[in-house]
């Protein structure tokens, strides 16, 4: 939006995801949880771009990430706005804010119901409704990391049904301020809209067992973890019905997570991918093209993933993210040749491990220069950082980047 192209950025945006060339490559900037900034980070470049507004609010708890704002998406010519559900981690609502120190720089804001403790040692903690504390933020550290796993004691059926019969579909009012959401975006901005649902199905495992115990089960223990990955199916299934009704109309895109990748390759083999997840996710993809052919399926995981990536088009999935090119099998020209024509690359744009962190100016301009190069040709392509912004990344790098982007994503 932050230029007088002819192309709206919906226009733009669809046009690479159909695997055409738009006028120049698009840009997303915080359009899912993976996409964005640390709130660290985006205070500093909000002081170094000299914004009006300076302050941060903090929507992603746990990630500790920034809401990136209008006056930052314009002037970074960004295509794509997020429609974020009401609810984030630890069960707080986006809908109501209050300022709150959660680091010593700059102005922060965070969910009015987010109450963490400092506890003796001088972390940051929170704790839930009966007491438990369920995450933590080391003192001096910039994440909260949860300590708490539902399921860890799980194992029969029974604890499985325990589980669930917890949980509550999508609520009426949640649906309300997503309709309301999204009717705002599509009403009043030319933005494409990416809906931010989730699904994931191997890192929800990781993240209601504890990794080591749902890695124990997957392997010996199959039975039951094909029965709750089919209540967990069920259960997004129900969820997607509701969701798709209510806003798929207004939505271009559909974000589902999981990461099943390492730094050196596929965390489980090409053969429990194929076995145990595969017709998951295919589910859910199959599911939003039968109720809503116009939406786009995107997917983020992390790692290489490479030796999965035939089956994830086979599934269903049209966009994958974060292509994360510094891990293993996973070269910019490989995955461009090999899979290019079949699933629009959304990352890959800079190297956010070395080169954002650590390079000079004139390094992240040759590394988003070479990366357009590659991924650019036949769209097919959206311009963002591998993975979130951290803290420590300095600001003039961040626009180095997306100057970068303005100056050779031109078609």
């Amino acid at each position: 939006m932050g230029d007088e192209s002819a192309m709206t950025s919906r226009e733009r945006i669809i046009m690479s995801l159909k695997h055409k060339e738009p006028d120049r490559v698009p840009v997303d900037f915080d359009g899912m949880r993976s996409t964005g900034i640390h709130a660290r980070a985006y205070s500093e470049l909000k002081r170094y771009l000299d914004l009006k507004d300076k302050s941060v609010r903090i929507y992603d708890l746990g990630q500790q990430l920034g809401e990136v704002d209008e006056e930052t998406r314009q002037i970074f010519n960004v295509d794509v706005v997020a429609l974020k559900g009401l609810y984030t981690n630890f069960g707080c609502r986006l809908d109501r804010w209050k300022k709150f120190p959660m680091f010593p720089d700059g102005e922060y804001y965070v969910p009015e119901d987010f109450n963490p403790q400092k506890d003796e040692e001088g972390n940051w903690i929170v704790k839930d409704s009966e007491g438990r504390i369920i995450a933590k933020m080391p003192k001096d550290g910039y994440y909260f990391d949860g300590i708490y796993y539902p399921l860890e004691d799980a194992q029969s059926k029974e604890d499985i049904d325990k589980y669930f019969a917890s949980l509550k579909t999508i609520s009426d009012e949640e649906i309300d301020y997503l309709v309301k959401s999204a009717k705002y975006f599509r009403e009043n901005t030319d933005y494409a809209i990416m809906g931010n649902f989730g699904g994931n199905f191997f890192e929800a495992g990781h993240g209601l067992f504890g990794y080591q115990k749902f890695m124990e089960l997957l392997a010996f223990e199959r039975p039951l973890i094909e029965y709750f990955l089919n209540k967990l199916e069920e259960f997004y299934l129900n969820n997607l019905e509701i969701y798709l009704d209510k806003v798929g109309d207004y939505i271009d895109i559909i974000q589902f997570g999981d990461d099943y990748g390492s730094q050196n390759g596929p965390q489980i083999s090409l053969k429990m991918f194929r076995d145990i997840f595969k017709p998951h996710l295919k589910s859910l993809c199959e599911y939003t093209k039968r109720k809503k052919k116009h939406i786009f399926t995107f997917l983020h995981s992390c790692g290489s993933i490479s030796a999965l990536l035939p089956d994830i088009i086979d599934a269903g999935i049209d966009i994958i993210n974060p292509v994360q090119t510094t891990a293993a099998n996973m070269d910019p020209e490989f995955l461009k040749r090999e899979f290019g024509d079949a699933i629009t690359f959304w990352g890959g744009g800079a190297d956010t491990q070395k080169i954002l962190p650590f390079a000079s100016k004139e390094e992240v301009i040759d590394d988003v220069k070479r990366r357009i190069e590659i991924f650019a040709p036949g769209g097919g392509f959206v311009f963002t950082a591998i993975h979130n912004i951290q803290f420590g990344v300095p600001a003039e790098n961040v626009v180095t980047m997306f100057e970068a982007v303005k100056e050779f994503g031109k078609y």
